[in-house]
């Protein structure tokens, strides 16, 4: 095998010594995700010295103007602007009396008339009184049959003209305790078993 020439070898030295430079110091490298702004951070104070200077010329022309804006001055009002507080809890509306359908009070009359204490709950079965209020009637006491519990839909106090009629039904639940005199307690609001029981005793015994 003939001999390779000393000037070859100190070629291919040369080209092994700037590969090996190039895998050490010139190769690109990966950037982390970390290390890679979103925008750039010069772009943040721009924006705000725009929306400081946009909020000034606004405060000028509302002094201009006397606090109302030009017509097509671009601004959008100010109910679309800045949406309106919402009420820490809605009022339940008051519940229409009208009738939606034949009467339903027929059960009701009867037992009355058979000299029971009626219990009947109007309710509304989203709403969590109400549903707690019929866990209570759950477990009232019928007094080996002399007690009759019925549940109603609030939205059904119109066709309950009978054991209505007098009486303010505007929310619910409301709880009717009807002894057999005819004579009715109201409860609104939530009810605990101890008041309900009271109540029931109470119709019972005449009073």
């Amino acid at each position: 095998m003939d001999q390779v020439s000393r000037p070859l070898l100190i070629a291919l030295a040369g080209v092994i010594a700037l590969l090996a430079v190039w895998l050490v110091a010139l190769r690109p490298k990966p950037v982390s995700i970390d290390k890679t702004p979103l925008a750039p951070v010069t772009a943040i104070p721009k924006a705000k010295q725009a929306a400081a200077a946009s909020d000034a010329a606004n405060a000028k022309l509302q002094a201009a103007t006397g606090g109302s804006r030009a017509a097509g001055a671009g601004a959008p009002a100010a109910s679309a602007a800045t949406p309106a507080t919402a009420p820490a809890a809605a009022a339940k509306p008051a519940v229409s009396r009208a009738s939606s359908g034949p009467r339903l009070d027929g059960g009701i009359v009867r037992e009355m008339k058979a000299g029971k204490v009626v219990v009947v709950l109007f309710w509304d079965a989203k709403a969590a009184d109400d549903i707690a209020t019929r866990g209570v009637l759950r477990g009232l006491d019928l007094h080996r049959g002399k007690v009759a519990v019925h549940v109603v839909p609030i939205t059904q106090v119109g066709r309950y003209p009978a054991i209505t009629e007098g009486i303010t039904i505007a929310q619910s639940p409301t709880t009717l305790v009807i002894g057999p005199k005819r004579s009715a307690r109201v409860i609104v609001g939530l009810t605990e078993s101890k008041e309900l029981s009271q109540a029931v005793d109470d119709a019972l015994a005449g009073r």
